[in-house]
């Protein structure tokens, strides 16, 4: 496990603000400042997007309970999908708000996963952060989360300096310093690495919810299947064009003796 981290430069900052999604990481992060004796000079900021799994919401609740500083920040992301459109990893422009503008498709419209994560997540939650006058901002954000880290400890934005005491730690890193000081966490990490913001996320496929809501949330699984569903059948009446465009190009196989 990695030496704990350095929270030396909070000393510099008369605000300072803690990002709590209820994950993994920021869970750990929390305990961290706990242990140091710091949380009195950290205000806790939690962003509940309205569609958080249950056993999240009782997870937050759990430990933000007793907090000297904590703000949670709301949003409606179902709300915000009915106007603007669903999240999909593929958008045809006949489903973008564009294309539809143009009359070039109908039926459900869809965004991009980061139009919707952005919308309902990083926007209103950094926005407030720099309302509120904080000067750093502490994240549980990791290496290992992602391809590329967009911003390291150190970057600032708005006025705003990020510290990411996590951000060499491993997975397996977080898990054992959580287990070693009897953290316990909701049950969905037993099948999954990262938790949901949203319960009924259409998009970042292949990370196991389909099958975690199946067993757990039977109904939160209908309606997340109903969901995918409406993104499916908008994706494919777009397949059909590229099959021929993809023929016309030798790509596909069989197509012109390839």
């Amino acid at each position: 496990m990695p030496a704990p981290p350095d929270f030396s430069a909070l000393a510099g900052h008369d605000r300072v603000a803690l990002g709590f999604s209820g994950g993994k990481d920021s869970t750990a992060v929390l305990v961290m400042l706990r242990e140091a004796g710091l949380l009195d000079q950290v205000t806790v900021y939690h962003l509940d997007t309205g569609d958080l799994l249950p056993e999240m919401v009782e997870h937050v609740a759990r430990t933000v309970e007793g907090l000297p500083r904590f703000e949670r920040i709301q949003t409606d992301v179902r709300g915000w999908q009915w106007q603007h459109g669903m999240p999909s990893d593929l958008v045809p422009h006949t489903q973008h708000w564009i294309g539809q503008q143009m009359g070039e498709g109908r039926g459900t419209r869809l965004v991009s996963r980061y139009d919707c994560c952005w919308a309902n997540l990083m926007a209103p939650f950094f926005d407030r952060v720099v309302e509120d006058g904080n000067t750093l901002l502490i994240r549980g954000t990791k290496r290992a989360d992602m391809a590329r880290l967009p911003a390291r400890t150190g970057d600032a934005g708005r006025g705003v300096a990020l510290l990411y005491p996590l951000e060499d730690w491993s997975h397996d890193d977080v898990r054992a310093y959580l287990a070693s000081r009897g953290v316990m966490l909701p049950p969905l990490y037993d099948r999954m690495v990262n938790a949901p913001e949203c319960d009924g996320c259409t998009v970042w496929w292949g990370e196991g919810r389909g099958a975690y809501l199946a067993e757990r949330y039977p109904e939160l699984h209908r309606d997340y299947a109903d969901r995918m569903r409406l993104v499916v059948t908008e994706i494919g009446a777009s397949s059909a064009p590229l099959a021929a465009e993809l023929a016309d190009c030798g790509l596909l196989e069989g197509a012109n003796g390839g």
